[in-house]
């Protein structure tokens, strides 16, 4: 059966001898792996190209239930977003998001909501002017809400300064554990979790505490997911917004 749907590439690797594997976020199925055949040729670059990280496609797939890899059958862009292919710094990101969800996301089931906070973010990035550093703040922030890790915003106050990622929650003293927040990452994160959904304040703050505040969160989706993510595109990160 041939199935229409969206999707938001996450990670791409090549397959066989001249085919591309692609996992995707989709609209209908939630995380899914597809096979784009005989891609990988010279008469066919300018359709591989489509597939970068956080590419967004509308695409028909054959579909066969049971099967955890399926066919594209045919694709084209759903947004152009020249802003992630032409800049380094928005490509960097990309890369990041892209590689964030494909080692956090897991579940193979609708969620129309998670689908829409991507694409939204995606576009949000395509678009960004010069104030684009926070927006990978803002989505690994975010993105916990989706995936049943959403901090405890209510248990802030000034007497509670501190973030424990245990339970999720703000605390009078400093979290033991390791990786822990400290008091700078904590305000960080209280301050995202405050903003409205599409009022995104800057953060003023540098390179070496936004890595710092990264790695404070990867370690924080990792405590609750039982291991934690290795981000490889993070050191690309650092450098491009030291």
């Amino acid at each position: 059966m041939i199935t229409p749907l969206t999707l938001i590439v996450l990670n791409t690797r090549p397959y066989r001898e001249s085919s591309l594997l692609v996992n995707a976020y989709t609209d209908i199925w939630g995380r899914a792996d597809f096979v784009v055949k005989d891609i990988r040729t010279q008469r066919q670059r300018a359709a591989a190209s489509f597939f970068h990280p956080l590419s967004i496609l509308e695409a028909q797939t054959y579909y066969r239930s049971g099967r955890e890899l399926h066919q594209l059958k045919e694709f084209q862009k759903k947004h152009l977003l020249e802003g992630l292919c032409s800049d380094v710094r928005k490509s960097s990101i990309s890369l990041f998001i892209g590689e964030f969800l494909y080692k956090t996301v897991r579940e193979s089931e609708k969620n129309p909501a998670l689908f829409q906070f991507m694409e939204e973010t995606v576009l949000n990035l395509d678009s960004a002017g010069e104030d684009l550093a926070d927006i990978h703040l803002y989505f690994a922030t975010l993105l916990g809400r989706y995936l049943g890790y959403e901090p405890a915003l209510e248990t802030y106050s000034p007497e509670r300064p501190f973030f424990h990622m245990k339970d999720a929650c703000f605390r009078e003293t400093p979290d033991t554990c390791f990786a822990a927040f400290d008091r700078e990452d904590s305000a960080l994160m209280q301050k995202i979790l405050s903003c409205a959904s599409r009022e995104k304040v800057p953060l003023f703050c540098s390179g070496t505490r936004r890595n710092h505040f990264l790695n404070s969160l990867i370690a924080y989706y990792g405590y609750h997911m039982g291991k934690s993510p290795e981000i490889k595109s993070l050191d690309v990160l650092h450098q491009v917004f030291l």
